[in-house]
């Protein structure tokens, strides 16, 4: 093989590794738990040295905010099937919340960052996640286009808190959660601010 050949690869090759290492992190978070995982444990199990790893990650941080980002992204592909039928905004805004709960609820390895040992770090992730802000912006741009830009990126920010809330202290149960939806989120969110759009 020539290393022109093995140059073209190589991009290819390294996305193909980074997405391996975070299976195998994904696996890790189920058997040990998200705070427990440490870079060695991820070296190990990858059949790698830690050096190697430090080179498509340099700290469990980043190993960390990598899979919370691949996570939302599908997480935002399941969301938009689950609203696009829905037009009105409110219904569209409560489909996309409990579908957002549920994917993580329903995801043995999303599930464990929420345990208590592990909430207020992945809090903190899920709030400083430009994936997550920007879907969540996104999304907001479609049901409530009336709203200034600065305005819906604070709203998206107000509803990523909703789901990080109800992902670490749950409702009494599901159907709970939706009235509190309903009555203290959709209106606040889906009701358009008054003034000139930026």
């Amino acid at each position: 093989m020539s290393d022109t050949t093995t140059d073209w690869l190589a991009p290819e090759r390294a996305e193909l590794a980074a997405q391996h290492i975070l299976d195998i992190a994904e696996r890790m978070f189920v058997e040990k738990g998200v705070s427990a995982v440490t870079m060695r444990d991820i070296a190990s199990a990858a059949g790698c040295s830690r050096a190697t790893l430090y080179r498509y990650y340099p700290g469990k941080s980043e190993v960390l905010a990598a899979y919370v980002d691949r996570a939302a992204a599908e997480l935002g592909t399941a969301v938009g099937t689950a609203t696009r039928h829905e037009s009105d905004p409110g219904a569209r805004l409560l489909a996309a919340v409990t579908t957002a709960v549920a994917g993580v609820r329903s995801n043995p390895a999303l599930s464990a960052w929420f345990v208590p040992d592990a909430a207020g770090q992945s809090a903190n992730l899920a709030l400083l996640s430009p994936a997550i802000e920007e879907i969540a912006v996104g999304f907001l741009g479609d049901i409530a286009p009336s709203t200034r830009p600065n305005e819906r990126r604070d709203r998206a920010r107000w509803v990523v808190r909703v789901i990080v809330s109800l992902l670490t202290s749950p409702g009494e149960t599901a159907s709970d959660e939706r009235e509190m939806l309903q009555r203290f989120v959709v209106p606040v969110v889906t009701t358009a601010t008054r003034g000139p759009v930026d």
